[in-house]
């Protein structure tokens, strides 16, 4: 017991700052390598604290103009890609634009080439019935050779107008 005894002693001198004198060891091995004899010097609880807070900082700082940097760059860089973009999206929409713009000027003009067709062939069909001293079986054989539909449509106007007197 005197033994642990004095290890706890020596245990509490050591703690209270007071250097206390290292026990022999029972044994000593030649192969290991021995602690440097100077320590480094130790920092202080506040040295450690300030030196972290002041790499904290600058790693900080470091980081955010980074980031701005490669914001602006990306950004600069992005711009041409969005301006090319909008670009080719209009031109894709004026194409659409004018090739709907064609197609209703086609389908004008067919419609307007028929109506004039159909007014033309009315106009020469009752100006046929104007006439009724043209009603010889050569003016019906004039008017198929012409346009067989003519003949149809004649009949059908001779019939409508029958049966309206």
């Amino acid at each position: 017991m005197s033994s642990s005894n004095a290890a706890a002693i020596r245990r509490r001198v050591g703690a209270q700052g007071v250097p206390a004198p290292a026990p022999a060891p029972a044994q000593s091995t030649p192969n290991m390598p021995t602690p440097p004899s100077a320590p480094p010097a130790q920092m202080t609880l506040q040295q450690v604290i300030s030196t972290v807070d002041r790499r904290l900082t600058q790693l900080e700082t470091v980081v955010k103009s980074n980031a701005n940097n490669n914001d602006h760059s990306n950004e600069s860089s992005d711009l041409p890609l969005i301006v090319d973009e909008f670009n080719n999206r209009f031109e894709l929409i004026v194409t659409e634009i004018n090739s709907l713009k064609d197609t209703v000027m086609k389908l004008q003009s067919y419609t307007m080439e028929v109506n004039k067709m159909l007014v033309d062939e009315r106009i020469h069909i009752l100006s046929d019935l104007g006439n009724n001293s043209v009603t010889s079986s050569n003016a019906d054989s004039r008017v198929r050779a012409t346009s067989p539909n003519s003949v149809d449509l004649k009949k059908m106007v001779e019939q409508e107008l029958n049966n309206a007197h």
